[in-house]
């Protein structure tokens, strides 16, 4: 008996009114047109997405943080492990002890000067009325001391120290003067971070001993000329509250603030990557981040030390 032939009405084609199974092997297929009926499942994943974003922008400024103090450290520490090699190079710590400390005593000058002065006129007016005059002297050496000139000179200093260390050294980079120094055989850490990280040792506590004098300076002359304090009841109170503690304790954070502001800009300009454009990322990101590291020690160093 002969097979009748199958018939054929489409050439092999799916009728677009043929349904399709879905057997589980593969998600199910939706026309454009077909309507959603529930949005339940979609809007559940919105939050879910939220705290992926957030946690990732987290992790990655983490892992950023974590690499970039991974190299300050080891930088740090190929300088340590080299510090004999500076020995041979006290001419350049000479002239960046000049750079850091004696171009910078105008402007320490400056600020220590009106911070004695505000803080005696601001003193006297504050509580004139029901303490001594004697008291405002005790005040201003206590709060020039310990806070006030080594903090803000500090400041100061990572905009200017930091700012011009940053360049120096990022100009060096991107010019290839530095793989230069490294071609001819120097150590480019010992020749150009080390003295740099001394000076700044050396001289930030020299120029807020000097500014605390001024400072005490000027807060004598705020308080005779504004304040209308006499003189000899001014230097009684001073006299009669000073520290040597205190003296020291600003000696310590301004070693410190030393050493910090310029490592971090040292690390800022030696790590420089591309042109003239990154020098300039690379110097404000060296008085951001040295005046928010001032600012976290200053209140470590008071809550530890004090």
């Amino acid at each position: 008996m002969r097979q009748r032939p199958l018939m054929k009405s489409h050439q092999g084609r799916l009728d677009s009114h043929t349904p399709i199974i879905n057997i589980g092997l593969a998600p199910e297929v939706r026309s454009p047109s077909t309507p959603r009926g529930d949005m339940t499942t979609s809007a559940s994943t919105v939050p879910l997405q939220g705290l992926q974003a957030f946690f990732g922008f987290i992790g990655r400024h983490l892992l950023n943080f974590l690499s970039h103090l991974g190299r300050y450290c080891s930088l740090l520490w190929w300088m340590l492990r080299n510090l004999r090699n500076s020995r041979e190079l006290q001419g350049n710590i000479f002239s960046q002890m000049v750079q850091i400390g004696n171009d910078s005593i105008p402007i320490v000058a400056f600020v220590a000067v009106f911070v004695g002065m505000v803080t005696a006129v601001q003193s006297a007016y504050q509580l004139y009325s029901w303490i001594p005059r004697a008291v405002v002297g005790g005040l201003v050496i206590k709060s020039v001391l310990l806070e006030l000139v080594p903090l803000l000179s500090a400041l100061v200093l990572a905009g200017k120290v930091g700012a011009t260390i940053t360049a120096e050294l990022g100009s060096m980079r991107v010019t290839e003067q530095v793989d230069a120094l490294e071609a001819m055989g120097f150590d480019s850490v010992s020749f150009l971070i080390t003295p740099r990280i001394l000076a700044g040792l050396l001289m930030f506590p020299m120029l807020v001993i000097f500014g605390d004098l001024l400072a005490m300076l000027g807060g004598l002359a705020g308080a005779v000329i504004v304040a209308d304090i006499p003189g000899p009841a001014f230097i009684q109170g001073m006299k009669a509250a000073f520290a040597t503690w205190d003296a020291v304790f600003g000696i310590i954070k301004a070693t410190i603030f030393g050493f910090t502001v310029t490592s971090i800009a040292c690390y800022q300009g030696y790590h420089v990557l591309g042109g003239s454009a990154d020098v300039g990322k690379a110097t404000m990101a060296t008085v951001t981040l040295s005046s928010l590291a001032v600012v976290l020690l200053d209140f470590l160093l008071a809550s530890v030390l004090l």
